[in-house]
């Protein structure tokens, strides 16, 4: 990884390739691991991951936000990504931050991203607003108009060209039950959770957005569950 100051690009590998990760900290810092949201909701939230992330830096953290294969600044086409590789990549990417922090990162997934974070073994696991693969698949389907790709595999939903393995297995996945764990919500949420705040559901809007009250009471949230799960 390079070296570099509180904001900087790293690489870390996964299935033979190389991909991003944005991190916001000092390196010596807690290491934490965000795991995306999956599609458009990733671009729709980025701002708010980053917000959320910038706040919690003077904390003593450090955070750390990979891109997944065939997303975000990926070299891979997202039509040739199966589940696996977004597992394997969550993975790789928590044993790269882990490599270097010298400790396991605390991992915070956001809505679909609360599919892949078991693939991390961690003692201290956050999720807000989780969603299951099904809930994600329809909205992929309302949003589109389904078309094959001059004679290829794969459906083009909501501007994503995607394998059917990975649509498939998005439809029936589920967050894992695991402990320790923390679940938050938006109030407007009717979801179970731990805590539930005020704040929009910046996934459903037409355009990126941010909230810097959400991102504030987020990391809020997030520092006292770190902090509880490491006096524990």
């Amino acid at each position: 990884m390079t070296a570099g100051g509180d904001l900087g690009y790293d690489r870390y590998s996964t299935r033979n390739c190389d991909e991003w990760l944005m991190r916001i900290g000092a390196r010596e810092a807690r290491p934490l691991l965000f795991v995306p949201p999956l599609f458009e909701e990733m671009n729709r939230t980025r701002a708010l991951l980053a917000a959320t992330m910038r706040a919690l830096a003077p904390r003593g953290y450090c955070c750390w936000l990979p891109d997944l294969p065939g997303t975000g600044e990926s070299e891979r086409a997202l039509d040739e990504i199966g589940w696996e590789d977004w597992r394997d990549a969550v993975s790789d990417a928590a044993a790269a931050v882990a490599l270097e922090a010298g400790r396991s990162p605390a991992v915070a997934s956001l809505r679909g991203g609360a599919l892949l974070d078991d693939a991390v073994e961690t003692d201290c696991r956050w999720r807000f607003a989780p969603a299951d693969g099904a809930s994600l698949s329809r909205d992929l389907l309302r949003s589109s108009l389904v078309a094959p790709q001059d004679g290829a595999p794969g459906l083009d939903l909501a501007g994503y060209r995607l394998g059917e393995t990975l649509l498939d297995t998005l439809a029936t996945a589920i967050p894992a039950p695991l402990e320790p764990l923390r679940v938050v919500r938006l109030a407007s949420d009717r979801g179970d959770a731990d805590f539930k705040l005020d704040g929009p559901a910046l996934w459903r809007r037409s355009e990126p957005a941010s909230s810097p009250e959400l991102a504030a009471a987020l990391a809020d949230d997030l520092a006292a569950w770190i902090a509880q799960c490491d006096a524990s």
